[in-house]
Parts: C-alpha cells; structure tokens; sequence
C-alpha cells in the first residue's frame, strides 16, 4: 500500500492493484482494514512507525537529558537527531516509497496526515524546538524556536524532494555512500548557522565586528 499510494494519488490506486501487489486475494482489505480508506490510514500510521523506529529512542533519551544539557550538548543532540533523519530519508528503506506519501499529505492533508503528525512529525518537531531553545540557552520554546526548528528539516527534505536534479548535475543514478556523508556534514553546518541566527527582534554582535573607522557601514 505504501509504494502505491506513494507513487499515485488516492484514487488512482485501485483495490485490485493494491491485492495483486501484495499477493493477496480480492477480499483481503475488507477481511484486515474494513476498506481502501481503513487501509490508507493503517499506511500512515505504518509510515510513521517506520519513521520513528530508532528516532523514538532517541528522541527519549533527549528529552531525559535535557535538563541538565548544556548548550554545547544541545547543539550536539540536534546534529545528531538531523542527521540520522537525513539518513533514513534518503536512503533507508522507506526512501523511495515515503516521500510522495508524505509530500501529498503535506500539500492536501487528510486524517492521515494528523495519523502521521501526532505519532511522527509533531513528537520530532516538539523535541527539535527544545533542543534549539537549550542551545540558545533559553527556558522556553517560544515561536522563533519552532520556526528555527522547521526550518532546520528544509535542507534535508530539499535533499530528498529535489534529488533527481542534483543527480543530474552530480552525473549519476544515486546518491553515494560519500554524497549522504558529505549531505549530513553540511547539514551540521546549516545547524550551527541557524543556531546563531537572530531573526526576530535582535542585532547580535557579529563574531569579529568592524572597527569604528573600517567603513563597514558604508
């Protein structure tokens, strides 16, 4: 059901092909789910158990850890949690079924996709936006803390979505074990910048700010 519907749209996947794919017989979603629709939502429920498996555990161990983290330690979690994401996003085993579930549900949500936000999305989100506020050494996730943590799964969904053009341009069929390596650095990188990014309501001293007469503010 996933590679079905995660290639087509609800109603062009019809019962027929989901039993011939499955090899089973004609009877077999009514008998298990009821319907095509009980079957979809059993999808996305399967898809966000998929998605979660390792990351729950993680995701507990950071939320153990963080009251006594450190804003290095917050820094270093949230790499850590990215980067495994990057890694099943792109070339785990739900990597080429996944993303076009997810994608339709993004853009034209149904009560699956509150199946998938309440058991994937929304637990990771909730955890991103905590470890961001501990690294800028805030108490409490305000909203530039969840607009910093969404923005942070841009880059490696834009890495998924629009992968067959950087394909293209890298000259091969698939990402290599040193192209998701050389991702998952870069994706630290975007981390830390994000980090340091003031957005709302701050000018934070640059790093090595110009000297009085440097003419910088020209």
């Amino acid at each position: 059901a996933l590679r079905g519907f995660g290639h087509n749209d609800y109603d062009a996947v019809s019962n027929r092909q989901l039993v011939q794919d499955a090899g089973a017989n004609v009877a077999a979603i009514s008998y298990h789910f009821g319907g095509k629709r009980e079957l979809y939502l059993a999808t996305a429920a399967y898809l966000a158990e998929q998605l979660g498996e390792g990351i729950r555990e993680q995701q507990a161990r950071i939320e153990q850890a963080l009251p006594d983290a450190s804003a290095a330690d917050c820094r270093r979690m949230l790499g850590q949690l990215l980067g495994d994401f990057a890694l099943r996003l792109l070339v785990g085993p739900l990597s080429e079924d996944a993303p076009g579930f997810i994608f339709r549900e993004q853009n034209h949500p149904t009560d699956a996709f509150d199946v998938l936000y309440e058991r994937f999305f929304g637990p990771m989100h909730a955890v991103m936006a905590k470890l961001v506020a501990g690294a800028r050494g805030l108490e409490q996730v305000d909203t530039e803390c969840r607009l910093v943590a969404h923005a942070l799964t841009g880059p490696t969904i834009a890495f998924r979505a629009a992968r067959t053009t950087l394909l293209r341009h890298l000259g091969r069929d698939a990402y290599t074990d040193e192209d998701v390596a050389q991702i998952q650095v870069l994706l630290r990188a975007i981390t830390e910048a994000a980090l340091d990014y003031q957005a709302f309501g701050s000018n934070p001293v640059p790093s090595n700010p110009p000297s009085p007469n440097s003419g910088a503010d020209r």
